[in-house]
């Protein structure tokens, strides 16, 4: 007839004991007392001595986080600061955010898909960082719709900002795209034909170009992202002195094009005016344009962002209107 072995179980005799009682034991331990009379005198049991020794429970429990503290504090601080601005990021733009944050460090996390942060992570990463999981809410279009009280109220907003500024401190950035795209031509070729080309000096290109100026009429140089996997020498001759030259697979701004813009173009200048007053820069609420080290770079040269309203670029863009 088979046996029945019961597994034993050790008890833990000494399951209560303080922090100041586990310190002493250690100390008594490195001192020269055994591990067995340390454990008999100070009532922790010897197995939870030589893990403490051995630091093997040092480590906080569970997956370690994707981003480092000082790394989500950055973010998280971005985060904060943008809604003080007045437009908070929504929870597709946190996460656009935190892709592009990814992308520029050349990380890739697994368990993202195409290296994206999900919905799940976003809560958690609130939760850790006392934030809301309600960023921001999408409204419909007709809800957003542009119209006089909204106009009136950002003027309201923005006119403490900008009383008794100097025009030489306010900025005002507009991206605007152009395309080179000649279309297909008919033309007349021989029956039969079964391959018809035209040599053309010129093809379809898209080239975003970011534009600066201040109040005072000085314009920044410009920077050209053009829509390719590669920037040819060149493409970065004949601008004006000063552009900054990049490439996207877009040919759109992204959010590394925009720190680049902002830190090799418009934050050189603001540093060269050496002056403590505040900056204002006015431009589009895109969220692709404020990086977390932009937001960093504004908190620490005095810079105050200013968005326009959803939808009104094309009546209250300052550059739009030149």
């Amino acid at each position: 007839m088979p046996r029945h072995y019961k597994k034993k179980v050790e008890k833990r005799t000494y399951a209560n004991y303080s922090t100041a009682d586990l310190q002493n034991a250690l100390a008594a331990i490195r001192g020269g007392m055994s591990q067995a009379k340390a454990s008999k005198k100070f009532k922790i049991s010897r197995g939870t001595l030589q893990n403490k020794l051995k630091g093997s429970h040092e480590r906080h429990p569970g997956h370690p986080t994707v981003f480092t503290p000082m790394e989500e504090n950055l973010l998280t601080k971005t985060l904060s600061t943008v809604s003080d601005w007045g437009f908070p990021f929504t929870k597709a733009d946190t996460r656009q955010v935190l892709h592009k944050y990814l992308e520029k460090k050349g990380r890739v996390v697994k368990e993202f898909k195409d290296n994206v942060p999900g919905s799940d992570f976003l809560e958690h990463f609130s939760t850790r960082n006392n934030l809301s999981v309600r960023l921001a809410a999408n409204i419909k279009r007709t809800l957003a719709a542009l119209g006089l009280n909204t106009i009136n109220e950002f003027f309201e907003n923005i006119k403490d900002v900008l009383m008794d500024a100097d025009p030489r401190l306010v900025f005002n950035y507009d991206e605007t795209n152009v395309q080179d795209d000649p279309g297909a031509k008919k033309v007349v070729v021989p029956r039969g034909t079964k391959r018809v080309e035209r040599v053309q000096q010129h093809w379809k290109a898209s080239v975003s170009i970011m534009v600066c100026g201040n109040a005072a009429g000085e314009l920044l140089p410009p920077i050209v992202v053009y829509k390719a996997g590669n920037l040819y020498a060149n493409w970065t001759q004949g601008g004006p002195p000063g552009t900054v030259y990049a490439n996207t697979s877009s040919g759109w701004f992204d959010m590394i094009q925009f720190e680049k813009w902002f830190f090799d173009i418009l934050l050189p200048k603001i540093k060269d005016m050496n002056t403590p007053a505040k900056k204002v820069v006015i431009g589009d609420n895109l969220a692709s344009h404020l990086p977390p080290l932009v937001i960093q770079a504004c908190e620490q040269n005095n810079i105050y962002m200013t968005p326009l309203p959803p939808n009104s670029t094309h009546i209250m863009q300052p550059l739009g209107a030149t």
